[in-house]
């Protein structure tokens, strides 16, 4: 008996590689007769189960790049069916399965030859004169960047109400472990194990060097207010999709989310391996 019994596969099925790859996923559970069905984004895509519906998911994969698996993560926050992902992107950090190996890592998963790594998520609302936004979950990071070619932007840095710092720079990166080999990694932050319950912070391109990366508890609240962007505008961009035009004033407030999301690392697909293959080391 497979351990999984109801999955659902999640893409952009009018691209005809990720079809391609749902064919092959869908051949692979026909043949073990375990019902899955379609979505694209959180649409019913196509129904093949009665009665099987978005909440009763034992598993869901996820087919793309780690733009769709960041996508299908956050819609799918807090609910019980871990994540898969199937790389057909470039880099794939997130996704666990390569094209060519959808049989083999198929049938591993479905005997249970898999571990179950639990991820942390960031939950960020903005507070401008007393106006408190809605809250919004993000996977790997929280940006706050200017969004033209204009002056740096001042901000100040305050953890857990207590003043950190001043900063002059592009940008400010708040990102989770699972964020750390993403944006944080190219700013120069650290790669943080997965396992870890932190949170880092890592300034955009400061004006001074010593302005260093910082990691820290993620029981943390980490609060960024915008204090000057003279000739420049400022973005929030959460799991790199931008949410609102930041104000002078304006303060990002971000901590850890109460729900979390379930991966499925397939046994012998390990944090280091993914080291080693995505960023060449030992090559």
């Amino acid at each position: 008996m497979t351990h999984f019994q109801k999955i659902g596969i999640f893409g952009d099925f009018g691209a005809h590689a990720v079809v391609e790859a749902a064919d092959a996923v869908g051949e692979v559970l026909d043949a073990k007769n375990v019902c899955h069905q379609r979505y694209f984004s959180s649409v019913l895509h196509l129904e093949k189960c009665e009665g099987m519906n978005d909440n009763s998911l034992d598993l869901a994969i996820a087919i793309g790049g780690d733009g769709t698996f960041l996508n299908v993560t956050r819609q799918r926050a807090g609910k019980r069916a871990p994540l898969l992902g199937i790389n057909l992107g470039r880099r794939g950090f997130l996704t666990d399965v390569a094209v060519q190996e959808i049989e083999e890592s198929m049938n591993l998963v479905l005997q249970g030859a898999y571990a179950i790594e639990t991820r942390s998520l960031l939950e960020t609302h903005t507070l401008l004169a007393e106006h408190d936004s809605p809250s919004v979950i993000g996977l790997n990071d929280v940006v706050v960047h200017k969004s033209n070619y204009g002056r740096l932007i001042d901000f100040d840095i305050r953890v857990d109400s207590k003043f950190v710092t001043s900063l002059r720079a592009d940008g400010v990166i708040v990102s989770t472990p699972t964020g750390a080999t993403a944006y944080a990694l190219s700013a120069g932050g650290p790669v943080l194990h997965p396992k870890l319950q932190a949170i880092q912070i890592v300034p955009i391109n400061p004006n001074t060097l010593t302005q260093r990366p910082i990691v820290l508890s993620d029981s943390s609240e980490i609060e960024i207010e915008v204090l000057n962007m003279e000739y420049s505008n400022a973005s929030l961009v959460i799991d790199g999709h931008t949410h609102k035009d930041i104000e002078v004033n304006e303060k990002i407030i971000i901590g850890r989310a109460q729900a979390t999301v379930n991966f499925i690392r397939i046994e012998g697909h390990t944090f280091f391996n993914a080291l080693r293959q995505k960023l060449g080391w030992g090559i």
